[in-house]
């Protein structure tokens, strides 16, 4: 009897363990959850006209959006990846051109004119050479963003000629007129996205007069590009001869048909017609007021010869800013051919960003240049 008991409690103990290895092999083929993988969004272009798509950056009310067919990043900031100072030699204190476009056409007719030809000549070399577009915008609030050893370049467009940007009609769309400074930039952007899609329109009381488009159409289809639209006063008014009256009245009027057009747009930078200003009524320029308008301009833009220091620099000046005219005179004159060379000659006196916005990195020779008031929470590094 014992004998059959001591029986049964092994045959119990047996099944046990037998039903205990079965459960552990049935887990252990079972492959473990993955966590799940986080949501990229795809940015909303809107509309594709023909094709072009080059989704916008802002929104319908001027407002910023997404960047340009881009993905959103996934959550989380993505460190830059380290580099060697030696070797890309970063100068975030170095100067920066402003390029001042005004006309384009098949043939320059004088300094202030570009071909579309050599439009196209100059993205290429910008682009070979280490040229990368920002916008205004992002180039005085020192939101300086461009890959490790790249040089930001702002685009001013003056006076809204339809050379420079119009809208016609194609296979029953409205498509951008390739022969433009926007086509062109748009055909180079599509083979070269990290040249970048920027630039600012300087325009005065009728932008693109000529188009069979509407004004406001043609300006939101600019803002829904990534492009800006600035002050160039009503009447292309010369400021340096114009009472303080009539200089807050010409630039408040521009103000006052942005607003109506796009309330929520921000519209505070102005380039000076002639580059011309009187010192007894500058300030008018900078801020004022006309009936119930009332602005002021972060930024003024002078016609000038010379690139700009950057926000960071101790010479920074924001409201007197100089520019350097996009034209091609062998070395005759300070233009940005000129300075291309320039810069090539002397590297050292170039803008060569570490690839990090958070960051404003330079030689340490160069520190008594820094100014510590405007780099806001930016990290300084010196080497």
């Amino acid at each position: 009897m014992r004998n059959l008991m001591k029986l049964r409690s092994m045959l119990v103990v047996l099944v046990i363990l037998f039903l205990f290895s079965a459960c552990q092999q049935s887990n252990s083929a079972v492959p473990p959850v993955s966590p799940e993988p986080k949501d990229k969004a795809a940015v909303d272009g809107g509309d594709d006209h023909e094709g072009n798509n080059t989704d916008t950056d802002k929104d319908a009310d001027g407002t910023k959006g997404t960047d340009k067919g881009q993905e959103i990043e996934e959550e989380g900031t993505q460190q830059p990846e380290p580099i060697d100072f030696e070797k890309v030699k970063p100068n975030e204190l170095g100067e920066v051109m402003v390029l001042m476009y005004h006309y384009f056409g098949e043939t320059e007719k004088d300094v202030w004119w570009r071909s579309f030809d050599h439009f196209r000549k100059d993205l290429a070399l910008l682009y070979e050479r280490g040229y990368r577009l920002i916008s205004m915008d992002d180039f005085i609030s020192n939101n300086i963003d461009v890959a490790a050893g790249m040089t930001p370049i702002i685009f001013t467009f003056d006076d809204g000629h339809i050379s420079q940007f119009n809208l016609i009609e194609k296979d029953g769309e409205q498509v951008i007129e390739p022969n433009s400074a926007v086509g062109i930039m748009q055909a180079f952007y599509k083979e070269h996205p990290d040249f970048g899609m920027e630039g600012t329109f300087y325009t005065n009381e009728a932008a693109f007069a000529g188009s069979k488009v509407t004004e406001k159409e043609m300006l939101q289809y600019l803002l829904d590009l990534g492009m800006d639209i600035g002050n160039h006063t009503f009447g292309h008014t010369n400021l340096g001869r114009a009472d303080a009256s009539t200089i807050q009245k010409v630039i408040a009027q521009h103000v006052k048909k942005m607003k109506g057009y796009f309330p929520d747009y921000s519209h505070n930078t102005l380039a000076l017609p002639f580059g011309s200003y009187a010192g007894a009524t500058f300030d008018y320029i900078i801020q004022g007021q006309y009936q119930d308008i009332h602005y002021k301009n972060d930024a003024i833009l002078a016609v000038g010869s010379n690139p700009s220091p950057p926000p960071g620099h101790k010479n920074f000046k924001p409201l007197y800013m100089p520019r350097v005219r996009a034209s091609e005179s062998n070395g005759k004159e300070p233009d940005m051919y000129y300075y291309l060379d320039y810069f090539e000659k002397y590297p050292e006196r170039r803008y060569i960003s570490d690839g990090n916005k958070d960051t404003l990195c330079f030689p340490e020779k160069d520190k008594d240049n820094l100014d510590e008031q405007r780099i806001g929470d930016k990290q300084i590094i010196t080497y």
